[in-house]
């Protein structure tokens, strides 16, 4: 029987280096996973001695991450502090069943009603040829009368009359009858589907060719549970530490499927161990067929370096969407986002984005911090977006390690630069953070006395500051 633990027992276990949580009513034991966990250590921190299921679950985790996990469960939560089971969505198949919903072999309407429907036909001719016989003075007449009646005999208005009343009445029963079982047979739903042919032989003679249409929109590719393969398909070095990677999709229409904000993660074998880490591709769903990246190298860096080696035609397991980012025109109207290093990859993308879409009228600030203008990526880009968007977007680059004749920033983003923005810590305006760790917590310490709210480890949409 498994080992229960209280709510109260689990909140024993908060510090750093005894982390215990909870992820569907089941007790987990991560201390020992902290400083492998892909997201950093301060993630798992944050809600130790909680239920996390529900920020797990919006990570979007592989079914590796799952696998991973249950090595560190040590027990069920108690009853009584059970959370109510939420469903994620995850996608699953079920069978369709072929069985009529009634038995159309037993007491079928359409076969009594067939029945009833002949025996109504005959019983309206002979009436009406006895009913005629009546009108002109016959009572039972023998055969022989009978068949010089029916070859009209008699002459006269009157008889005349009554033999077509009586052919008119044979006409009408006979037609309201059809009509009544050709209605009927197609309002008869107790057969099977399958009774039906699969197919329907088309008309050649109206078949018009047109001009070919555009096919419908393929489904994105990326999986956000299971890693799939992408082959390298260009490798372009753009600074001494600084590569742009290009990986096929299977098709050259392709759609990748990454939500604007979102990113994806990559996952190697180094060493003998599983490493993966998340990274944003600077290309969108507008560029069909390829997933593009321009990623720093540093020295130590377990997939950088990983990246660096790789060849042309090598493939590289990816997953994703992954990210509580999910932008859209009506989410602030100002950003003020400050980057440092390979931190403008996320920002590049939704500045694309936003300068791409007229209806958008967000305006963004961006305040870009690196050490030499060589670590600087994508200012081409970023100046051509500055020029074609002057009204919406702004750039201020600020470099600790500049050379002569630099006439950007110099030195380190403060709070005073940050002032300089003009941007006061209203509803109307969000802050967004990408960059090393110590850039970050220097940001926080200057925003926060400015008025905004700061965000915990896990970042969630609606944050004022949010983290990438």
């Amino acid at each position: 029987m498994a080992t229960t633990y209280t709510m109260a027992q689990l909140q024993m276990h908060t510090k750093s280096d005894d982390v215990w949580m909870v992820l569907h009513n089941k007790v987990y034991d991560v201390t020992k996973y902290i400083e492998d966990h892909p997201g950093g250590a301060a993630i798992l921190v944050e809600v130790a001695g909680a239920d996390a299921t529900e920020a797990f679950e919006e990570a979007g985790h592989s079914d590796d991450a799952r696998d991973i996990m249950a090595a560190y469960c040590i027990g069920e939560l108690a009853e009584e502090d059970h959370a109510e089971e939420v469903e994620f969505y995850r996608p699953n198949y079920v069978q369709v069943s072929t069985a009529p919903a009634v038995d159309v072999k037993k007491n079928a309407p359409s076969g009594r009603l067939a029945h009833i429907l002949k025996r109504f036909l005959k019983a309206s001719i002979v009436g009406a040829a006895v009913f005629g016989a009546y009108r002109q003075g016959y009572g039972l007449p023998p055969h022989t009368v009978l068949l010089d009646w029916l070859k009209i005999q008699r002459s006269g208005s009157s008889g005349q009359f009554w033999t077509g009343f009586g052919i008119a009445t044979v006409a009408q029963a006979t037609a309201s009858v059809g009509l009544l079982a050709w209605a009927w047979s197609k309002l008869d739903v107790q057969e099977e589907f399958t009774h039906f042919p699969a197919h329907r032989q088309g008309r050649k003679e109206l078949m018009v060719l047109k001009k070919k249409t555009e096919v419908a929109k393929k489904l994105p590719v990326l999986d956000p549970q299971k890693y799939r393969k992408f082959e390298l398909t260009k490798k372009v070095q753009l600074s001494s530490n600084v590569y742009h990677f290009v990986f096929a999709l299977p098709n050259a229409t392709d759609v990748l499927g990454l939500p604007i904000g979102q990113h994806i993660a990559i996952r190697a074998d180094i060493d003998g161990k599983s490493v993966s880490r998340s990274y944003t591709p600077i290309s969108n769903d507008v560029d069909l067929g390829r997933i593009e990246l321009v990623v720093k190298v540093y020295p130590g860096g377990l997939i950088t370096n990983y990246l660096a080696k790789l060849n042309i035609g090598d493939k590289v397991e990816i997953r994703g969407p992954k990210g509580a980012m999910k932008y859209n025109k009506d989410y602030s109207k100002n950003i003020l986002m400050i980057a440092g290093g390979t931190g403008i990859t996320p920002m590049y993308q939704l500045i694309r984005a936003i300068c791409a879409d007229d209806s958008d009228n967000t305006i963004v600030k961006l305040l870009y911090a690196n050490n030499t203008e060589e670590d600087v990526l994508l200012k081409e880009q970023l100046d051509v977006f500055a020029a074609k968007c002057p009204k919406k977007f702004k750039i201020e680059y600020v470099l600790s390690k500049p050379s002569e004749g630099w006439k950007g920033k110099v030195g380190f983003v403060t709070q005073d630069l940050i002032k300089e923005q003009e941007l006061s810590a209203s509803k109307d305006t969000k802050v967004m953070l990408c960059g090393p760790p110590p850039m970050i917590n220097a940001m926080k310490n200057s925003l926060g006395p400015l008025g905004f709210q700061l965000p915990g480890a896990l970042s969630r949409p609606t944050d004022q500051v949010f983290l990438f």
